[in-house]
């Protein structure tokens, strides 16, 4: 709001006396179209991003539900805690070897779970287990979140499929689903931040398809991450949400959650890998995004693939989120 008061003085002022005392009318109606456009970028990035503000907790109501150590030394603990709107389940493994203060957010794609990255059932996360297992080797904790309506908390979407909410036009189980989910990253990082003794903490964040989407949202309001690795995201949601079944006017109605929307408002380092093939978006849409992204550490690869990337992108991935 104070930035909109500031905004609007400098229309008057420039628009009316110009610099030093000098009319200007000449001009006039060049610089206020330019503050009109300046103030108008101001609100849509404050409306986007409006919904996925958080009231930090107070209590955490944290409870280990599950511990233990294998055979390589790494700690392996299921923690619940109170999220934005229910309870989180995640886990937390720690290498024997641990970097103190440093972790990685691993976020999965649309129906899949936190459980894809520890018991691998498809070729996919087959992957995801090899690339969690490189990261505990380098000394890296992650922790690995189930999302709104996935894996241990589908009891909050009546045990669907998330890919129903979409041909059913369930408009806001599906604006939950994003909006609730990135809330709830933040909380974790929050959680995760009360129990670390060593300052500061480096948290790094993968997300593969669904989870590079969140990825994307969450680092276009949350200071604290460290670098970003997005692994084929579908970027425009409107789009993909008529892919799998929601009719045009409720698509429409998702504009504000397409990541392609949050490409100007990114703020740590960040590594886009994507499939030449991948038909959640064309190679133009990719390279349109990693051009509109305005901060100078940013990387761009393409693989000659669809949306399940080859090995290769587990080795880029950590390049992605070792880079100085």
């Amino acid at each position: 709001m104070k930035t909109r008061k500031k905004i609007l003085v400098m229309i008057l002022v420039l628009g009316g006396v110009g610099f030093f005392g000098i009319k200007m009318r000449k001009f006039r109606p060049l610089i206020i179209a330019f503050a009109l456009i300046l103030i108008s970028t101001i609100i849509s990035a404050q409306e986007i991003t409006a919904d996925l503000g958080y009231f930090p907790n107070l209590e955490f109501n944290d409870k280990i539900v599950g511990s233990n150590t294998d055979d390589n030394g790494n700690t392996f603990e299921k923690i619940v805690i109170d999220g934005f709107d229910s309870k989180i389940p995640f886990y937390n493994i720690k290498p024997k070897e641990q970097k103190e203060g440093k972790y990685v957010i691993l976020l999965h794609g649309i129906t899949g779970n936190k459980d894809n990255w520890v018991n691998p059932t498809t070729s996919l996360s087959e992957k995801y287990v090899k690339l969690k297992d490189s990261l505990l080797t380098l000394g890296y904790s992650v922790i690995i979140p189930d999302a709104k309506y996935h894996g241990e908390r589908s009891y909050q979407g009546n045990f669907a499929s998330p890919l129903t909410f979409f041909s059913l036009q369930d408009l806001q189980k599906v604006y939950n689903l994003y909006t609730s989910s990135v809330k709830d990253i933040r909380i974790i990082i929050d959680y995760i931040e009360s129990k670390s003794t060593s300052k500061p903490q480096i948290f790094d964040v993968i997300g593969y398809s669904m989870g590079g989407q969140m990825a994307i949202l969450l680092n276009s309001v949350d200071e604290r991450l460290n670098r970003v690795v997005v692994c084929v995201a579908p970027l425009d949601t409107q789009k993909g949400s008529k892919r799998i079944g929601m009719n045009e006017d409720s698509a429409k109605s998702l504009e504000l959650l397409s990541p392609k929307n949050y490409a100007m408002l990114q703020k740590a380092p960040i590594t886009l890998l994507m499939g030449t093939k991948d038909g959640w978006y064309t190679k133009g849409e990719a390279q349109d995004f990693f051009d509109k992204i305005t901060i100078k550490d940013k990387t761009l690869k393409f693989y000659e693939s669809g949306h399940y990337l080859p090995d290769e992108f587990i080795t880029d991935t950590i390049k992605g989120i070792k880079k100085k």
